[in-house]
């Protein structure tokens, strides 16, 4: 009778992942890239017509502009993870949030009132969360 021999090989290694802070950084880099192309093109947009549709509601736009960036960039990093998605989506979204409102804070030089970050903070937060679930579904 033969005996099955059940190695391993030696030479193969186990898919080498990347670490969490790359990943949300990662995450960042292109939610900030794509909040960067949505402003470009808006910009665009406005510059070359008449429309007073957009500047009736740019403060609209822009709050669906970094939900979707805040989701899209959440959806990229866990989905190279593979896990912790909801961390590392809400996490995506407090960076996003706290990197875009000290740059806010630094062009505007005014002051914030705690209701305006508290209300930033949790659509981050749920933004980051949804893209998160669904990046690790992906």
């Amino acid at each position: 009778m033969t005996k099955i021999s059940r190695r391993m090989r030696t030479n193969t290694q186990p898919p080498k992942s990347s670490g969490t802070a790359v990943l949300i950084f990662k995450g960042v880099i292109t939610s900030v890239a794509v909040s960067i192309f949505c402003i470009l093109f808006l910009a665009l947009i406005s510059l070359t017509s008449d429309n007073t549709f957009i500047e009736a509601y740019m403060q609209y736009i822009m709050v669906g502009v970094t939900l979707t960036s805040i989701f899209i960039g959440s959806a990229y990093a866990t989905q190279q993870a593979q896990a912790m998605g909801l961390i590392i989506g809400m996490t995506i979204g407090i960076i996003y949030v706290l990197v875009s409102l000290s740059i806010g804070i630094e062009l505007n030089n005014e002051t914030l009132s705690i209701f305006v970050v508290a209300n930033k903070l949790v659509a981050g937060l749920a933004a980051g969360a949804l893209g998160g679930l669904v990046g690790v579904n992906l």
